[in-house]
């Protein structure tokens, strides 16, 4: 990897996605395209894209799915040297439902297949693992969501541990990523622990829908009051995007592009902007190349740039 560009190291779960040829109820669909699919993971392809060096930390199992994960990474110009293979447990997969809308666009319902996979199994030791600490400690940024302290608690306590670590001159972005599904019966417990990690984070993204159901608040200038530490905070919706830099404030509307399907969009959205503050780029600017980046994401039914 070059010298002169950031590195930015994603940790997280990734998933092979697998979306029918033809939208339509899933006992009609025959046929499936897979891709590369995790928030963490789109993001760090994403960043790539954007010419930001990236790596991936996460676990794959030792089967084709796993196989096909790490070559995808490798296709897209990010390293997946810290991405370990679990010799017994296997790679989780999603399956997308595509629903037809109206206006041409789709709606995607995910039905995952994730329970016991190798990514579920992330732990401490795998953030202790010497090559995941070289990277690590050479990147200018760590990038996590809220999705990994749901799969488990071995992966609670994985990003406890990345939370932990010494960060210098790094900075620490956190996507709150809500999902319910994931918290059931357990939301409190959820709440609590995404707005803890959202508090210690350098870089916190979220919907609105997700400030309004993990911080109680909606607004975005009332989620600034409640999350005053991150030096930077976007919020964003369908019609665009909010952003934070300490006491600055800019705000910006979304590009107005023809939208296929929008699994993936905030990930990509992500990723521009920490390209952007990488990058030396203004909040403004950051804010400019996060809706190009996601225009990529929303013109397709991948959850991922290509």
């Amino acid at each position: 990897m070059p010298d002169t560009s950031p590195l930015a190291v994603c940790v997280g779960e990734g998933l092979v996605s697998l979306v029918p040829t033809v939208a339509g109820p899933l006992e009609d669909s025959r046929t499936f395209r897979r891709s590369l699919a995790g928030a963490e993971w789109n993001t760090a392809v994403a960043l790539a894209s954007a010419g930001i060096d990236a790596a991936v930390v996460s676990r794959v199992g030792d089967d084709g799915f796993g196989r096909f994960l790490r070559a995808e990474l490798r296709r897209h110009g990010v390293d997946d040297s810290a991405v370990q293979t679990d010799p017994d447990a296997p790679t989780g997969i999603y399956v997308k439902e595509l629903v037809p809308l109206a206006d041409g666009a789709v709606e995607a319902r995910m039905h995952y297949y994730r329970t016991g996979s190798a990514a579920s199994a992330i732990s401490p030791a795998t953030i202790a693992d010497a090559t995941v600490g070289r990277l690590i400690e050479a990147a200018a940024l760590v990038h996590t969501s809220g999705i990994t302290p749901a799969l488990s608690s071995t992966a609670h306590a994985a990003q406890d541990a990345v939370f932990a670590l010494p960060r210098g001159e790094r900075l620490l972005s956190f996507d709150v990523n809500w999902r319910p599904a994931l918290w059931r019966r357990r939301e409190d417990e959820g709440g609590d622990v995404l707005t803890g990690y959202a508090r210690r984070a350098d870089v916190v993204f979220c919907t609105i829908a997700d400030a309004d159901a993990v911080f109680g608040v909606s607004d975005p200038d009332d989620v600034r009051a409640f999350l005053p530490e991150p030096r930077y905070l976007v919020v964003t919706s369908a019609r665009g995007a909010i952003a934070f830099d300490g006491p600055d404030r800019t705000e910006s509307s979304a590009l107005d592009v023809p939208v296929v399907e929008t699994i993936g969009a905030g990930d990509a959205f992500a990723a521009g902007f920490l390209a952007g503050i990488l990058s030396g780029l203004s909040l403004t600017g950051s804010l400019a190349r996060a809706h190009r980046i996601a225009t990529r994401a929303l013109t397709s039914t991948r959850d991922h740039v290509d």
